[in-house]
């Protein structure tokens, strides 16, 4: 069974030591530190002050657009949704890829001249933007060939006058009217109806290179899609929330007059497209006709005859079918060789005379992919991962149209096919018809062709050049610029941060000294380490002489008295003789300390006590208690120079004091502890004494007090707060369990209350009366909560 106590035997209910969180010796260790805590939360509020007022508020600017969806419902679309190839969605995209393009940005860039900030110089060392109140515009007539970074500060002097000054220059007089001329080439400064409230101040103006800030503001607003809906919502951070908004507007305008320009090039190719055949139609309709009115004048034929009207009629019919087959195909075969080219969107084929709507939208949905795949070629290069899953796009609908022509294909030349053998039928019918009025009817069959794709060539044209002169883009703009509330700096985060702040780094400071200090700082760490209980507690006293419990009125004389109390009960029965070893593991714990205040305390009660130095290494008996340094101490006695009567000197503090200090310092202390003699004299001084307290070095140090350690009843083995390092622990727990110190008890000395979490406070809670303190203990006390 383990022998360290529990955690409610030592503090109680709720309490935690050792490794664990201490809630309530956290707050008491933050009490003590308030001036430390006190002092970053002033410095931590004050920086937050500084930060709120000198931080540009950050506005965030947005603007909403919808955009028309593309959709077509073909089998091919079917298929592409299959591969999670959405049109509609590559369409939006391909959209906002077109608002934050380079061209357009650079035009929003030059509309607003964008590349030029004016600022205004605060008392504070820093520059505020003046974007809506600057009193003067920079025109720049001709840019040179140096054009680059570069900064103008300029006093205005009045409406007339303003003084330029660039780095590295004196300052020049110019009159606003005139033009100038330097590295970045001829410029001029236009006045607002801001300048005469800024008549007497300076400005600055830093030039930027345009093409830094359309790089900076393709990056800085961010375009997304809204879900489950084509719209399109903008967003852009500025300080000056109305240059945001201007920035937004001026960003839908520009895009959409460039939507529309795309639309109407693409109807412009269109077109082109239609004039060059209506003129090749015209031509081969004039010569049909011009053949028929001279084959019908040059043979005198006015009247076909009624015999031949059926077969003639029906042979008609036959033939123009088989004439529009060959069309088709021949549409087919140029729909092929555009599917099976590199050709651009430029360039799309003729759909004339097709009817198959599953045909028509591959072309519309081929040609609108290689749009956009031109469009993302305007700002990307074409390796960019943006192109694989449009080019995947285009690849599917070429393979789609291939299978589709294919199909359409075998239909014409079956049909075709079909419509020959019938026509072969009625040709052999018509034979006999004079070949006069047969090679009229073939004439006039072409003139109907040739005029009935005439008129259908013109109906399109008619139809794209309305949509040529459409103004209206596929985009409509839901919400012009608008700006929220500033999104940062916000204040009460600040402060909540400050406040955190001030809390957090005092916190780490304690905490962190303590554990690069690694020592023990309250009796928790010692009982959850060893299991040994704290037999006493001695509080730090400050007082300039050694002997504490000569003021019979103070909290320390009663922890004394206590521990007298509790050394009487575990030496338990003896009359007299009891021998106390008093020892540590490092020098600097205390032990002397308690050792002479101590026996004071007993000898008050009426007890005989000896104290005996056998810390022959350091002794501080001589001046801790003023003895007389002629007289023989205890290695004079242990080598046979002194008497044991001649050895002991009675102390001026009571009768009943006594003191056996060290003596010559000898060359061999811990062969002289192991002497017959030093075991005959402790066994006399056991007859004539009470107590007999003996003060030894170190243990952990020496090995003198495991030599004394056989010869005492008892030990008292000092800790020291903020003193003895935590290492120590593990070397007091084996002594403890291998009891090589009789009886030890551990003492925990120099409690300075309060200061590392303690629980309970001496002075305050102390019966007797406290005197004030003098100034210069006053001053240390309150330097030792830092």
């Amino acid at each position: 069974m383990s022998n360290k106590p529990s955690t409610s035997d030592i503090f109680g209910s709720g309490s935690t030591y050792g490794g664990s969180f201490n809630t309530r010796q956290f707050l008491n260790k933050m009490f003590f530190h308030w001036p430390l805590f006190v002092i970053f939360f002033v410095l931590s509020i004050g920086l937050a002050v500084f930060y709120l007022r000198y931080t540009m508020p950050v506005y965030e600017v947005h603007a909403k657009v919808w955009v028309k969806p593309h959709t077509t419902n073909t089998s091919a679309t079917v298929a592409l949704s299959e591969l999670n190839l959405n049109e509609t969605d590559r369409y939006v995209e391909a959209e906002m890829g077109l608002m934050i393009s380079m061209p357009v940005i650079e035009q929003v860039v030059t509309d607003l001249q964008l590349w030029v900030d004016y600022e205004q110089p605060t008392k504070y060392f820093s520059y505020r933007d003046i974007y809506n109140t600057t009193p003067v515009q920079f025109k720049l007539i001709s840019a040179g060939r140096n054009f680059m970074d570069d900064q103008l500060d300029i006093i205005i002097e009045s409406k007339d006058y303003f003084l330029l000054k660039q780095s590295g220059d004196t300052a020049k007089r110019l009159a606003f009217k005139d033009n100038f001329v330097n590295s970045f080439g001829t410029w001029k400064l236009d006045t607002t109806g801001h300048l005469q409230s800024f008549i007497g101040k300076t400005i600055r103006m830093t030039l930027h290179n345009p093409k830094y800030m359309v790089k900076y503001y393709q990056n800085g607003i961010v375009p997304t899609v809204l879900p489950k809906s084509s719209d399109i919502d903008l967003s852009l951070d500025d300080e000056v929330p109305e240059r945001g908004k201007a920035i937004l507007n001026d960003l839908l305008r520009v895009y959409m007059a460039a939507s529309i320009q795309q639309k109407r090039e693409s109807s412009q190719n269109t077109l082109k497209f239609v004039d060059e055949r209506l003129g090749s139609l015209t031509q081969e309709l004039n010569s049909v006709e011009s053949k028929y009115e001279g084959y019908k004048s040059t043979r005198g034929i006015t009247e076909i005859g009624n015999v031949s009207s059926e077969f003639l009629s029906n042979s008609q019919s036959t033939e123009g079918k088989v004439n529009d087959i060959n069309i088709k195909l021949s549409v087919v075969d140029g729909i092929e060789r555009y599917v099976n080219s590199d050709q651009g969107a430029d360039n799309p084929p003729a759909t004339i005379g097709m009817e198959d709507q599953g045909l028509n939208g591959l072309i519309k949905q081929l040609t609108d992919l290689q749009l956009q795949r031109i469009k993302l070629l305007a700002t990307l290069p074409e390796n960019n991962p943006l192109f694989l899953p449009i080019n995947q796009q285009i690849n599917s609908v070429r393979i789609a149209l291939r299978e589709n022509l294919k199909g359409i294909r075998a239909s014409l030349l079956s049909t075709k096919q079909q419509l020959q053998s019938i026509g072969s039928g009625f040709k052999s019918s018509i034979r006999s018809i004079p070949v006069q009025e047969r090679e009229l009817v073939d004439i006039k069959r072409m003139q109907g062709i040739k005029e009935n794709l005439y008129v259908y060539l013109l109906q399109k044209k008619e139809e794209l050049s309305l949509d040529y002169a459409s103004t209206i883009s596929d985009a409509v703009i839901i919400d012009h610029g608008h700006n929220f509330p500033a999104k940062s700096p916000i204040p009460k985060a600040v402060y909540a941060i400050a406040l955190l702040v001030g809390l957090l780094v005092p916190s780490g400071i304690l905490f962190g000294r303590d554990i690069i200090k690694n020592r023990i700082l309250n009796k928790g760490e010692i009982i959850y380490t060893t299991g040994m209980p704290v037999l006493s507690e001695i509080a730090y006293a400050e007082l300039n002489s050694p002997i504490v419990v000569l003021n019979q009125s103070s909290y320390i004389g009663e922890q004394f008295r206590d521990l007298r109390t509790k050394l009487n009960y575990l030496h338990g029965k003896h009359e007299k003789g009891k021998i106390t070893l008093f020892t540590s593991s490092i020098a600097g714990e205390g032990k002397s300390f308690l050792l002479s205040n101590l026996g004071p305390i007993l000898s008050f009660s009426g007890k005989r006590v000896i104290l005996v130095e056998l810390d022959l290494r350091r002794p501080t008996f001589t001046s801790r208690f003023q003895l007389d340094k002629t007289l023989p101490g205890l290695t004079d006695f242990l080598i046979g120079n002194a008497t044991k009567e001649e050895i002991i000197q009675k102390l001026d503090i009571t009768d009943n004091l006594f003191a056996i200090d060290c003596g010559t310092m000898p060359p061999n202390p811990s062969e002289l502890l192991e002497s017959d003699e030093l075991a005959a004299l402790l066994k006399d001084l056991r007859s004539e004494y009470d107590h007999i307290l003996i003060d030894s070095p170190p243990v952990h140090l020496l090995t003198d007090a495991m030599i004394v350690a056989r010869m005492c009843d008892l030990t008292l083995y000092l800790i020291r707060q903020d003193y003895t390092p935590k290492t120590e622990l593990a070397f007091i727990s084996e002594l403890y369990k291998e009891k090589k110190l009789p009886r030890m008890n551990l003492i925990f000395n120099g409690i300075v209350s309060g200061k590392h979490g303690d629980m309970y406070i001496y002075q305050k809670n102390s019966y007797y009366k406290q005197y004030p303190k003098k100034f210069k203990s006053k001053i240390e006390k309150f330097l030792s909560r830092f």
